[in-house]
């Protein structure tokens, strides 16, 4: 959910870490080929070497894909999930690409080959694959509720997983060589301990902090607050910051969403804003105080630390992408930061605004401006009319001193492309701007 940023060169942390992580995973992408070369210097033939190529680094690609998605704090922490989950995305498309090509390489060969019959698990792997992303890409519009889509993305993930390792190592010439053999068990078995950790021993340690609901309260249409207390520890964790939760008698679910938390650090209870979206969402006016919950988190780097040293603070979210930025607001008034806040916050009608109350409280205690921005005003609405586009945005933007000014932008993925617009068209670098989606394609 959670961008990265860096401010006037006074938080370049996280742009170091997204290179870093980045060019870790181009290593290890191409660590196999580099093995290759040791073993086999002398070459095959420019099919073969190809050919081989892609296997090997397409292969690798594909087990690292466990570890981009295991919620490792030691990985996401350092540069938001948004940058994580858009590596996984694109790394996905190349390594598909590479691992359904590879075959066609050899194909003066190909029809022998797929007539040996170790080679049955790597047509295996190739159909397998070929489905698992023709599910992902049209995600959207399958009539399958998240957790089964999650459920059957992460087994055929794991099948492809094992076909693949059965082909390396049981047709691939070059992995016969043990450098090469081990490293693909040691990947794997990394793969593996992923997914034991995601599915097993994280449940397994939340059993030790269970949570109750404690409220849950309407703000406006479709729009909710759920407060959760804990049985035991209470949720260190930075504003801007979010959670996965999951409301079942047990961890051991996949059943969880996540959200981001809108209540400041430093209280035992925990708040959220949630918005019905469907599947568990539509569900939550239902929700009956005292029922047991479980968090997963905190997550995500779209906090106030992501500003460094920046004077002045403008923030434009949409919808329940205020919730992030409430925190970060509630936290900065806590702690009297004197620093100078702008909020722009988008909706389409006036009731959507909430917990307007909550947002104004904090105008006498910080240095804040507000701006409302609405698609469908009322009659009489003096605010800004619009959707949050260049058009709407700009008039509302200041340039001032841009070198001391981050922007956090939290929202629905249009409303973040089109404010990512106005800000270039304001001569706002990259680098000053933190983000958080709420979806991927």
């Amino acid at each position: 959910m959670t961008g990265k940023t860096a401010a006037g060169g006074t938080c370049t942390c996280a742009a170091f870490g997204a290179m870093g992580i980045i060019g870790v995973y181009v290593a290890l992408a191409l660590a196999p080929l580099a093995l290759a070369a040791i073993v086999a210097p002398q070459g095959n033939g420019l099919a073969a070497e190809l050919g081989g190529g892609l296997a090997l680094a397409g292969y690798a690609m594909l087990l690292m894909q466990f570890l981009l998605t295991g919620r490792f704090r030691t990985i996401g922490g350092r540069v938001g999930i948004d940058v994580i989950l858009r590596l996984h995305q694109i790394a996905a498309r190349i390594l598909t690409v590479m691992l359904l090509l590879h075959p066609f390489i050899y194909w003066p060969s190909l029809a022998r080959m797929m007539a040996t019959p170790a080679f049955a698990s790597g047509i295996v792997a190739w159909l397998l694959l070929v489905l698992l992303m023709a599910m992902a890409l049209l995600r959207p519009h399958l009539a399958i509720a998240y957790e089964y889509w999650r459920a059957s993305h992460g087994a055929l993930a794991v099948l492809i997983a094992l076909a693949g390792l059965h082909h390396a190592l049981a047709v691939g010439s070059l992995s016969a060589a043990p450098a090469l053999r081990w490293f693909w068990i040691a990947l794997a078995a990394l793969a593996l301990y992923t997914l034991l950790h995601s599915y097993l021993v994280r449940p397994w340690l939340q059993l030790r902090d269970p949570w109750r609901i404690a409220e849950v309260r309407t703000l406006g249409p479709a729009r909710w607050l759920v407060a959760l207390e804990p049985e035991n520890r209470a949720l260190a964790f930075d504003a801007g910051q979010f959670a996965w939760l999951k409301v079942e008698p047990h961890p051991f679910t996949l059943r969880e969403n996540p959200f981001s938390i809108v209540s400041a650090p430093g209280a035992r209870r925990v708040e959220f804003l949630i918005r019905e979206a469907g599947d568990f969402t539509s569900t939550i006016g239902a929700l009956v105080p005292g029922t047991r919950a479980w968090l997963d988190g905190p997550h995500g780097a779209f906090t106030l630390a992501a500003a460094g040293g920046a004077k002045r603070i403008v923030m434009l979210a949409g919808g329940v992408g205020l919730a992030p930025c409430l925190s970060m607001l509630r936290a900065a008034a806590a702690a009297g930061d004197r620093r100078a806040y702008h909020l722009i916050f988008g909706n389409r009608c006036e009731d959507q605004i909430v917990p307007k109350d909550a947002i104004a409280a904090l105008v006498p205690v910080l240095d804040l401006k507000i701006d409302y921005v609405l698609s469908e005003p009322p009659a009489g609405w003096t605010g800004a009319i619009g959707q949050m586009t260049p058009e709407t945005l700009l008039p509302l933007l200041s340039s001032g001193d841009i070198a001391e000014t981050v922007f956090y932008l939290c929202g629905p993925p249009p409303m973040v492309t089109a404010s990512l617009r106005a800000l270039a068209a304001l001569g706002v670098p990259p680098a000053h701007i933190v983000t958080e989606r709420f979806d991927y394609d």
